[in-house]
């Protein structure tokens, strides 16, 4: 994360350069590092000496993107999963802040509170929600080393998280059915939804019809879920990924949320954010009149000889072995996917 932004004289000598709808960027302008394809496995380090895998792209200053042989995409499967925003009070507000207060206690292993904050979770005081928020903070505070050691196969671990997930997903479903509007509004803008899954034919025709379809999962994504008109390829994965990338920046607060844990939110948006505020929501029109002409600037940004690239190679037919003729061929495979991945 960039704290101190150098002098733009500084910039123009010392820092890669691109430009986004008439506008000069540079490897200072995002949030914390250039796009990166994490779902191939690709990541930005700052010391070449971290590099243990292949060099893709080196940027000014001091910026190298690799191939950690890892790909990673859960950016899909934890498309809009996140905690809720725990509103600091009000300016005038004679209660204490007690959400960091307890806070502090509970990851200080202090629990003293937990009878008394139970009970008033299940008051009608609705200004107490962030108690739920505290206390599932601190429950997957203690079930992290339980995860962590049911990935490294303990039975008693993967019985332990297999137990507890089934029981919350189950209770998932039964809030469902009397909250449907409440969770429609988280559901709509997920990739994914927790469900009990069974092999039995009647059991999973019921589910679906009274529960999934009322739920709406995805959609509210920027892309098509339902119906959608694209495989599981890892073309499809490298815009999504893309697509994620530009809709964070496009859909960051104006303002910084009054409180901030997890440091997710910097004190202002990064100048390419600026840009990525006038995009309009993605549709198959705005995708190549608004969206193409950024995407393809920060994807060439980190890649500017996609050739150079082996996973790119295996992702479009190409005739002959040349820079300049791969890379048309593919960014007009990449635009092409990315309006055909636009909702409508």
């Amino acid at each position: 994360m960039i704290v101190n932004i150098p002098p733009a004289v500084y910039r123009e000598s010392d820092c890669d350069s691109f430009t986004v709808l008439g506008k000069r960027m540079d490897t200072l302008s995002f949030h914390n590092h250039p796009f990166a394809a994490s779902c191939l496995g690709h990541r930005w380090t700052s010391n070449k000496a971290d590099l243990d895998k292949s060099l893709i792209t080196k940027l000014r200053p001091d910026l190298y993107l690799s191939n950690s042989g890892e790909p990673n995409n859960d950016f899909i499967r934890d498309w809009g999963v996140s905690m809720p925003e725990v509103e600091e009070p009000h300016y005038d507000d004679d209660r204490p802040w007690e959400y960091a207060i307890y806070r502090r206690q509970f990851f200080n292993g202090d629990l003293s509170n937990e009878a008394g904050l139970r009970e008033r979770l299940g008051s009608d005081e609705s200004w107490m929600g962030w108690v739920a928020t505290l206390f599932t903070e601190k429950a997957w505070c203690l079930l992290k080393p339980i995860v962590r050691s049911a990935e490294k196969g303990n039975a008693s671990a993967i019985m332990a998280i297999s137990y507890l997930t089934h029981r919350l997903t189950s209770s998932l479903e039964r809030i469902t059915r009397s909250n449907v509007g409440e969770v429609r509004k988280i559901s709509s803008g997920r990739f994914f939804w927790p469900v009990l899954h069974t092999p039995h034919s009647e059991f999973k025709t019921k589910q679906r019809d009274s529960y999934i379809a009322n739920i709406h999962v995805g959609s509210k994504l920027p892309v098509r879920v339902d119906r959608a008109r694209w495989v599981d390829d890892s073309l499809s994965t490298l815009t999504l990924e893309l697509i994620s990338f530009i809709n964070y920046l496009r859909t960051y607060p104006k303002e910084r949320p009054t409180f901030d844990p997890y440091g997710d939110f910097e004190d202002s948006q990064c100048e390419l954010g600026v840009v990525c505020w006038g995009l309009p929501e993605l549709t198959k029109v705005s995708a190549k009149s608004h969206w193409w002409p950024v995407v393809r600037e920060i994807f060439l940004f980190s890649y500017p000889d996609p050739l150079g690239v082996e996973e790119f190679r295996e992702m479009v037919t190409y005739e002959q072995d040349d820079s300049s003729h791969f890379k048309s061929a593919f960014l007009n495979a990449l635009r092409d996917k990315l309006v055909s991945l636009a909702r409508r």
